[in-house]
C-alpha cells in the first residue's frame, strides 16, 4: 500500500478532556460509597456522608456536592482534626443509595464501572499520592475482611482501565494500590485536572 492510500487514523482526545468538562452529579457520590462513606435512606430521600481527614478534601467535596444540587453539612472537627461531610437528605440521592445496598448492608452494584466523576469523589474522599507517585485508594476499614466487596471494587476499576492490587491493615490498608505507571496514568486521564481546593502537588497529574 502506498503512502497516498494509507488511511488515517482518527486521532481521539484523551479522558481527562471529558473529566474537565464534567458537569457534577449525585450519582458522583458513588465513588465516596466505594471509598469510607455511609448512606442512610430513609423512603424517597437519602444521605451520603464520609468523615475527611484534611480541609482540602472537606472543601473539594462541599463544591462538588453544591455543584450537583445537593446541600452539603459539615460536622465539628473531632479531637484527631477529622470532621464529617454529609450530603443532607435528598430524593435525588435514593437510587444512588439503593443501587449500593443489598439489604440492610453496603454492597457494591454488580458490574459497576467508576465514572470519571465517580473517580474524583473517591480520590477527595480517601485517596493518597505518595512521596513515590504511587496512587492509594482507601476503601471501607469495617468491611477490610469482606472479601467480595474488595474484590468487586478491584473488578469496578479494572473496567475502567485501571489495574489495582489490595493492601490489607498490615501494610497500611485497607485500600487499592496503584502500583503500575500505566494505571497511574489512566486514573490520571479519568481524574482530570485537580479541583481549586486541591493542592496540585497532592493530585495525580
Amino acid at each position: 500500500m502506498s503512502g497516498g492510500d494509507r488511511k488515517l487514523r482518527p486521532v481521539t482526545q484523551l479522558s481527562f478532556f471529558s473529566a474537565d468538562e464534567h458537569v457534577s452529579d449525585p450519582s458522583d457520590l458513588e465513588g465516596a460509597l466505594a471509598a469510607t462513606g455511609q448512606s442512610t435512606l430513609a423512603g424517597d430521600r437519602a444521605r451520603v456522608s464520609v468523615v475527611l481527614d484534611a480541609d482540602w478534601r472537606v472543601e473539594a467535596l462541599e463544591t462538588l456536592m453544591r455543584e450537583a444540587g445537593l446541600q452539603p453539612i459539615r460536622s465539628s472537627a473531632g479531637p484527631d482534626g477529622r470532621c464529617t461531610v454529609s450530603s443532607g437528605e435528598s430524593p435525588a440521592l435514593a437510587p444512588v443509595v439503593r443501587r449500593w445496598r443489598k439489604g440492610a448492608v453496603s454492597a457494591v452494584p454488580e458490574g459497576w464501572t467508576p465514572t470519571a466523576g465517580a473517580l474524583r469523589v473517591w480520590f477527595i474522599s480517601a485517596g493518597e499520592l505518595t512521596a513515590d507517585g504511587v496512587v492509594e485508594l482507601g476503601i471501607d476499614a469495617v468491611l477490610e475482611n469482606h472479601a467480595p466487596r474488595r474484590d468487586a471494587l478491584r473488578a469496578a476499576l479494572e473496567r475502567a482501565g485501571i489495574r489495582s492490587t489490595y493492601v490489607g491493615s498490615k501494610g497500611g490498608g485497607p485500600l487499592l494500590r496503584l502500583g503500575t505507571a500505566r494505571a497511574r496514568r489512566r486514573l490520571a486521564e479519568h481524574l482530570g485536572r485537580a479541583p481549586a481546593e486541591v493542592p496540585p502537588e497532592l493530585w495525580p497529574a
